[in-house]
């Protein structure tokens, strides 16, 4: 039976039930169907909670289809092993708690429901498109994505029973990369996020050069291009769509400002724990400035480009001595083959003529920046963008044999964040929507950060009070929530502890206003539950629209 037959046949769709169908076809042993199985009762058992409170995640029912999908369709072999057995030595060896290989569709992985969780995540996760203008952060974009994609879609087992909400920050790979992910899943969206990191229909890997040359001519301007020319041509250029996305959400200004401070971020995260990356960003900065050092002298510099000029110049001459030789071009044609393996060897004599053509153009084009260079203007304009970029890669601080500050970058985006969120909170008017909006930021507060949470960060609490003051206002002007009083601040100071609940439903939320001797005592409840006592402090006479010793729910 198809995945299709399965799902269509099935009307109040028992996920159980559709998962054991899965397994009978599955050559698993027995603790690992179990496992499998217990790992998707605990899904089920929290998720209602996990999406009322996080907001931003794929609904129940797609992500139950989806967890089946990947073991139907992408796991030929799971094996769970003991720690400290011999089946574990080489997760061990490596300090993890799974390993994956997608060409195989394996997973060897410890007895734990969470960790199988994220190992069929990891399985799941195809290779993320970078563009080449961000080539030097490929590899911190990637790992912030693929871990923080990881931490962020295990949660429902981390941290949700079914029971309570309960955040266990040892189970967190890394806060900071979770915290960069969760800052990209409010502000784009969950559907955004797994289409980057997730979603096969985008790819191009299948695409095949055709094998004579007739049919290659009908490829006109991949008429000449590599297999991997064809495959990078045709790749979505994700940070610019962030980047749009972004800018008519918050504004051009905010979305350039946090994607600027996002890049410093994840590249400061990444050189703490991949040395390649610190040697990449170290040898960036020193060629810079080498560059605007040598710009001080202008003589030199332009001697430099000059020299340059005429390498190209030379070259194109080499090219153009080949176009118009055809004994030289077979001759070029023979020794550029005899360098290249079988599978990279260029396919015809007109083939080469083609990329050549493609080098003289490239390097017309870098003769064209070269003498653009040498104009005064030009030369001022460019010194202003070394500068800029020389700033940037030392305001992250990174050095050789140094671990970078990321708790100060964590810091800088979670403001530029805030006033992103602030944005939006703004331009919402959908009330439903608007009502997401204060358990998103109800969720952001609680996210770990260092030995606390983001809610705790000083240099944002100002921000997040006149955010959470934002929200109060409008959600009482849209009758969202109850006004307990006609004092702006007294209704604020009642309201905002929301913000602090960990009640899973907003909506089950109920004060209790009690008044003696100048405190304003505030019980909170989730129905016949207490969870808090708050007390504030009336030092002038107020009016409250409610009354006292009353039970009210908060949302209306």
């Amino acid at each position: 039976m198809t995945k299709q037959d399965i799902f269509s046949k099935i009307q109040i769709v028992d996920y159980n039930n559709v998962l054991e169908k899965v397994l009978e076809a599955k050559d698993f042993s027995e603790d690992v169907k179990n496992l499998l199985l217990s790992m998707l009762y605990k899904i089920e058992n929290g998720y209602e909670d996990y999406e009322t409170i996080k907001v931003n995640t794929t609904s129940k029912k797609n992500f139950l289809k989806k967890i089946i999908k990947i073991i139907e369709e992408k796991c030929e072999k799971i094996e769970i092993v003991k720690p400290m057995s011999f089946q574990s030595v080489d997760l061990e060896k490596q300090n993890v708690n799974y390993i994956v290989d997608k060409e195989k569709k394996s997973i060897k992985v410890y007895q734990n429901e969470r960790m199988m969780l994220e190992a069929l995540i990891t399985i799941d996760q195809k290779e993320i498109e970078i563009s080449d203008k961000y080539e030097m952060f490929e590899d911190a974009i990637k790992d912030i994505l693929y871990k923080g994609n990881i931490m962020s879609n295990s949660e429902i087992i981390r941290d949700f029973n079914g029971w309570s909400w309960d955040i266990t920050t040892s189970q967190l790979e890394s806060k900071n990369i979770n915290i960069v992910y969760q800052n990209l899943l409010i502000l784009l969206g969950n559907s955004f996020m797994q289409k980057w990191i997730t979603d096969n229909s985008e790819e191009q890997e299948n695409v095949d050069i055709p094998n004579n040359e007739i049919l290659r001519s009908k490829y006109n301007d991949s008429f000449g291009m590599t297999k991997e020319d064809m495959i990078e041509e045709s790749k979505i250029d994700y940070i610019e769509v962030l980047k749009n996305i972004l800018t008519e959400k918050c504004g051009k200004e905010n979305a350039e400002e946090f994607v600027n401070q996002l890049l410093k971020t994840i590249t400061v995260i990444e050189s703490n724990i991949n040395d390649k990356q610190k040697e990449i960003i170290v040898d960036k900065q020193t060629k810079i400035k080498n560059e605007l050092d040598g710009m001080q002298n202008n003589k030199k510099y332009l001697e430099d480009l000059s020299t340059r000029k005429k390498e190209i110049t030379i070259k194109i001459g080499q090219i153009d001595a080949f176009l118009s030789n055809d004994k030289l071009l077979k001759e070029e044609y023979i020794q550029r083959n005899a360098k290249l393996a079988n599978e990279d060897k260029i396919f015809s004599i007109s083939h080469l003529a083609i990329m050549l053509e493609k080098e003289r153009d490239a390097y017309l084009k870098e003769i064209k920046k070269i003498n653009k260079k040498m104009e005064p203007k030009e030369f001022v304009k460019n010194k202003e963008e070394l500068q800029e970029r020389y700033d940037f890669f030392a305001n992250m601080s990174i050095e050789e044999n140094e671990t970078a500050d990321e708790g100060k970058q964590i810091e800088k985006l979670q403001v530029v964040f805030l006033k992103c969120l602030q944005e939006i909170i703004k331009k919402e008017e959908d009330r439903e929507q608007f009502k997401k909006l204060i358990y998103v930021l109800r969720y952001y507060k609680y996210i770990p950060f260092k030995a606390s949470n983001l809610g705790s960060i000083e240099i944002v609490k100002e921000q997040l009070d006149e955010i959470q003051k934002q929200i109060i206002k409008k959600a009482v002007e849209s009758k969202i929530v109850v006004t307990f009083s006609e004092n702006e601040q007294l209704n604020y100071n009642i309201l905002k502890n929301m913000f602090k609940s960990k009640i899973a439903n907003l909506g089950n939320i109920i004060y209790i206003l009690k008044y003696h001797k100048g405190i304003l005592k505030i019980e909170i409840y989730d129905d016949n539950i207490q969870e808090d006592c708050v007390e504030i402090e009336i030092t002038e006479k107020v009016e409250l629209n409610t009354k006292l010793n009353k039970k009210v729910k908060i949302f209306e």
